[in-house]
């Protein structure tokens, strides 16, 4: 079945539902652009438009960053920032005697998204229990 031009089915129902969840943020997107919500369905901002415009906004518009609430600052650069401070502490930490005993390796810039390698799951326990259940001899 041929579909109007530029079309799609739940086009609108699609729009409708991220303007419930996301209204202020795509108010003010619009008002940005000199347009209102309010002018929605009339001539000067029909849904086309509106999909257009919610479909193409920046990464630093309010509907990213409402969408992304973790991860909308990090974009390449925020990345390769990270990368750079975690390469000087690292050049830093290995002129020193922690380095050469192994110990004290500096933490990594947390990024959004990633967990921490050095994480703990579990909880210590003593030598003598950690001998016996090597079965080590003391």
């Amino acid at each position: 079945m041929a579909h109007a031009f530029g079309s799609q089915p739940g086009g609108i129902l699609s729009l409708d539902a991220l303007l419930e969840e996301h209204c202020e943020a795509i108010e003010y997107d619009l008002i940005t652009l000199g347009l209102r919500l309010a002018h929605l369905g009339t001539e000067a901002l029909g849904w086309h438009e509106l999909k257009a415009i919610v479909k193409w906004l920046p990464t630093e518009s309010a509907l990213y960053r409402a969408m992304n609430p973790d991860g909308h600052r990090w974009q390449l650069d925020q990345y390769l920032l990270a990368d750079i401070t975690d390469s000087l502490r690292w050049l830093v930490w290995a002129k020193t005697e922690d380095a050469r005993n192994g110990r004290n390796r500096p933490e990594l810039v947390p990024r959004p998204g990633v967990k921490s390698g050095r994480e703990r799951v579990g909880t210590a326990v003593g030598i003598n229990e950690m001998n016996e259940f090597l079965s080590w001899s003391e």
